[in-house]
């Protein structure tokens, strides 16, 4: 298995006065899932919307292997899970998946309740049903490393375990950065913690450090 790793810093987001980001800094490396964790508006979705190039910021350095990324091709390395919808609503599941170079038939076999959906458009899912297929799409094409905002919002918990599962699984040889509310289901896939606060990023080795961050009471 080749080794990456991937180098996300000196991230820096403001709009007007207000600073969201000014020491905003994350890695991954192949073979290990990142956790990234912070209070509401802490600015992690800036943070990866900053990184992907979707967020005009005033700073971001973003390197794989020691080399600098061409932002303009950036998709061909990280494969992005945003926190709002990633497919259109008239767009037909089976063409999202052929769009994205993945088998929709090895996706019914890991959740064969999809079988019925393979020419149903986004929209006539549920929230919860298109939030799954756009997860295991992203997590199933091919790239170095998989950047998942809030993987498991809307998730039915009767899922959360496979998905979990599915995460450790492509994390054996990929790089995986995950952020969520659920800090449950984060930290129990997770093996490399950061937490975001008062605009900085800083390593978490244990729960009192997230206490002192005031990420937790």
């Amino acid at each position: 298995m080749d080794k990456h790793k991937l180098i996300v810093d000196s991230v820096v987001v403001r709009f007007g006065q207000k600073t969201v980001l000014s020491g905003g800094y994350i890695t991954s490396e192949t073979g290990k899932v990142t956790g990234l964790l912070g209070r509401n508006g802490a600015g992690k979705s800036c943070m990866f919307r900053a990184l992907m190039g979707g967020l005009r910021v005033e700073n971001v350095m973003v390197s794989i292997d020691e080399m600098p990324v061409n932002r303009q091709i950036i998709g061909h390395s990280i494969k992005y899970l945003p926190q709002g919808r990633l497919l259109p609503e008239s767009l037909k599941l089976s063409r999202a998946f052929e769009l994205y170079g993945v088998n929709y038939w090895s996706f019914v076999s890991r959740f064969p309740k999809y079988s019925r959906f393979h020419d149903s458009a986004i929209w006539e899912l549920s929230g919860g049903e298109a939030r799954l297929a756009e997860l295991c799409l992203v997590l199933l094409s091919e790239a170095p490393f998989y950047i998942l905002d809030e993987p498991f919002s809307q998730i039915d918990p009767v899922n959360i375990e496979a998905v979990q599962k599915l995460i450790r699984e492509k994390a054996q040889d990929h790089g995986i950065i995950i952020t969520d509310h659920n800090y449950e289901a984060i930290s129990s896939v997770a093996d490399i913690l950061f937490v975001i606060a008062d605009g900085y990023t800083a390593p978490v080795h244990s729960r009192e450090d997230l206490v002192r961050y005031g990420y937790l009471r």
